[in-house]
């Protein structure tokens, strides 16, 4: 597994230097389904231990996206607004709008 994880400490003007963490995670390489799992509680981990406000996951380099990513990244997203941060996945390719489509609608 390939990934750049980073928390940015741009705090866009808030006034608690320790708020307004981002984390920015950027898959790499494909992942398994196991390192889907370790990105998800790596991921929500920080979350807690930066006091993140939001995550941004990069899947531009991944080929193929199936079901499992899918709920995975999904799961993430509800996790990390479970913890105060919202999630942006960045990167999604039209090819791949179906499966995120029906999996929305759940």
């Amino acid at each position: 597994m390939t990934l750049l994880l980073t928390p940015s400490t741009e705090s866009r003007g808030s006034p608690d230097p320790e708020a307004g963490h981002y984390l920015i995670a950027s898959i790499q390489s494909a992942l398994t389904d196991a390192d889907l799992s370790q990105l998800r509680e790596a991921l929500i981990e920080r979350v807690g231990r930066f006091r993140a406000r939001g995550v941004i996951v990069d899947v531009t380099a991944l080929d193929v996206m199936d079901s499992f990513a899918v709920r995975t990244l999904r799961d993430i997203a509800h996790m990390a607004r479970l913890r105060g941060a919202e999630t942006v996945i960045v990167g999604i390719q039209p090819r791949w709008r179906s499966p995120w489509s029906s999996s929305a609608s759940r």
